[in-house]
């Protein structure tokens, strides 16, 4: 189960490293319902797999590969790097997870959909690229990293009603 407290203080240390003068990420931070941001990862949260395959045809193989982190996460970005589309699309995405434990991760994932007029099939494979430190954040674009976080804070269950929970 996500740790609040860890959720925050990972969220805050982050915001240091996007904003390093104090009073630009105070009013960053302000922009936040912490409570519903974490509520927010909570509920969102999920055992991803590293490897799964799946199709609506009866004969398709549905086939779940190992998970792949040893706790539940939260996709809180993902980025396309690389797209080819036909009848098939494949996709090379750069995903950025966080752990239960409020530990960043990203990850290197590749997808291929393809979709028939009665049929579909999909597969997709990931792979941990790195624990995010400091010097990694620099790869995001601070308005756009905290556009994300912003957006689990307005929308905690998107758009869904639900319950708030004490965290």
């Amino acid at each position: 189960m996500f740790d609040g407290r860890k959720v925050e203080s990972a969220i805050r240390k982050v915001y240091s490293y996007l904003y390093p003068n104090k009073r630009e990420r105070k009013k960053a931070l302000a922009r936040l319902d912490m409570e519903k941001l974490v509520q927010s990862i909570r509920y969102r949260s999920e055992t991803p797999l590293a490897y799964y395959t799946g199709g609506s045809a009866d004969l398709s193989m549905k086939y779940h590969g190992p998970d792949l982190f040893e706790q539940k996460a939260c996709r809180i970005f993902q980025e396309p790097v690389q797209v080819y589309s036909t009848l098939v699309e494949g996709t090379y995405l750069r995903e950025l997870w966080i752990l239960e434990d409020g530990t960043f991760v990203e990850v290197a994932a590749v997808s291929v959909k393809c979709r028939f007029t009665t049929e579909s099939y999909s597969t997709a494979y990931r792979t941990i690229r790195h624990t995010m430190t400091e010097k990694d954040w620099s790869a995001y674009v601070p308005e756009e990293a905290v556009d994300m976080f912003e957006d689990f804070s307005e929308y905690p269950f998107d758009g869904e009603k639900g319950s708030i929970y004490e965290v």
